[in-house]
């Protein structure tokens, strides 16, 4: 099962915006969620819900609140899942952020426009109202 959710994922990820994609694909993601799994013992069919838990945060389908929740579900203990969670956040969730951020920072210094302004704007959904004072 696991090919069909990287197919149906790469699919997806083909669609969003050409900043996130490259960020996303600079990680190899599906590796290390597979590395972190086998870490805490995890079985195939929760391999696959790890996968597709942090695909959907990566697609920016889940907020990274609701992914732990949804994980609570692998009937890890409450060490074992923060373990599982920090490891996913330092190894996938950092560093794609971070090379969002200095994409956005790099756009924002060519365009001559600050970047925080920038990424408020994105984060606010292209919301122009949340800048109107």
């Amino acid at each position: 099962m696991r090919k069909e959710i990287k197919d149906e994922v790469n699919k997806i990820v083909s669609q969003i915006p050409e900043r996130n994609r490259l960020a996303i694909k600079s990680v190899d993601w599906e590796d290390r969620i597979e590395k972190i799994s086998k870490l805490y013992y995890l079985e195939n069919e929760d391999m696959d819900l790890v996968l597709v838990e942090t695909a959907l945060v990566l697609l920016g389908i889940n907020e990274t609140d609701t992914f732990r929740e949804n994980l609570e579900d692998l009937g890890l203990s409450e060490i074992d899942l923060n373990g599982l969670v920090l490891a996913i956040t330092n190894q996938i969730f950092n560093p794609i952020s971070k090379k969002i951020i200095a994409s956005i920072k790099k756009e924002a210094e060519l365009n001559n426009t600050s970047w925080d302004k920038r990424v408020n704007f994105i984060l606010s959904g292209g919301d122009y109202t949340n800048f109107i004072k």
